[in-house]
């Protein structure tokens, strides 16, 4: 029996289809996440870092199509959850969602950790921004930050100044190093038992962030010094801001941060920056974040990268002046 030709444009469709089969078979494989990603908060449930990631994450999930785990490991600093999320394999399933302070105070004051903050984590976006305020309790003879460093200075040491935190701390001996104001350092274990000093009239000023303080300011129970942003807040628009007060070197924002373990593929951080930029242009993602008194503030890995590596300087010098070291 003589064999037919073979037909060219028939073997080519046949060659055609296998092909596009084979590339469907590894986009379906590729797909990412194809599963529920974790997210690791290095603080209790309910804080405001919790708050800001869930706000994120619940509208992150819709974006990624995948359900987002939160995973509170509170304690120590940060440093329990963080280094659980450090040792996290890196394929883009588990993230870490935190304050700047893990990258960027946590080398400045402990002389060893188990992990190394920037070396073990590759940056993903920035979240969210919020200013600080000093606020003293109303007895305190003082209404703005000017008036606090005169009245220190006319009566040295009288103050107490309490805080539960490392940037209280280090924003205070920033404070001390460029305006000469003098205070009685007075450490607290939570920040909800230093307001309740600060409100009872036990200790006279403190750092806060504008989210945690608004309310017990338009209450009358604290007054505003002055804001660490560098314009006016909207929501406090008489408190002036440090600049005006003659200090722009302690302008700062707390601000929160995703993570990924180092060496997670570039093209899963993407995704996952994509779909982050996507959730924080939703009006009502903003305007959630903003009732609570923070920016929604998206970036790229590089200008995460930058930032912390700008933050890191400024409070290395911090903690050198004011001679903080922790084991």
């Amino acid at each position: 029996m003589k064999l037919k030709p073979l037909n060219l444009l028939k073997l080519a469709g046949v060659a055609s289809l296998a092909l596009g089969m084979q590339a469907a078979q590894t986009a379906v494989a590729e797909t990412f996440p194809d599963k529920p990603v974790k997210v690791v908060v290095p603080f209790p449930a309910a804080g405001g870092t919790d708050t800001i990631t869930r706000i994120v994450t619940d509208k992150l999930a819709d974006v990624l199509g995948q359900p987002m785990v939160i995973e509170n490991r509170g304690g120590g600093n940060t440093i329990i959850g963080a280094h659980a999320a450090a040792n996290a394999p890196a394929d883009g399933y588990t993230l870490m969602s935190t304050l700047d302070m893990t990258m960027t105070i946590l080398p400045a004051v402990y002389q060893s950790l188990p992990f190394d903050p920037q070396a073990d984590f590759d940056p993903v976006s920035l979240l969210a921004r919020v200013p600080a305020l000093f606020v003293a309790h109303p007895s305190v003879p003082a209404n703005n930050l000017q008036e606090l460093i005169e009245y220190s200075k006319e009566h040295p040491n009288e103050l107490n100044y309490a805080s539960a935190v490392l940037y209280g701390q280090l924003l205070g001996e920033q404070l001390k190093s460029v305006s000469g104001l003098s205070y009685t350092y007075v450490p607290y274990k939570g920040a909800a038992e230093a307001m309740n000093a600060l409100v009872g009239g036990n200790v006279d000023f403190l750092m806060l962030d504008i989210a945690t303080g608004l309310g017990f300011i338009n209450e009358g129970k604290l007054k505003a010094l002055a804001i660490t942003s560098p314009e006016r807040n909207p929501q406090l628009p008489d408190v002036p801001t440090v600049g005006e007060a003659g200090y722009p070197e302690l302008e700062m924002s707390v601000w929160y941060a995703l993570y990924a373990p180092d060496g997670t593929p570039r093209d899963r951080i993407d995704t996952i920056n994509a779909g982050v930029r996507e959730v924080l242009a939703l009006p009502e993602v903003q305007k959630r974040l903003q009732e609570l008194g923070h920016d929604a503030a998206p970036s790229s890995p590089e200008e995460l990268a930058a930032m912390i590596q700008t933050d890191s300087v400024k409070w290395a010098k911090a903690a050198k002046d004011g001679n903080i070291r922790l084991d």
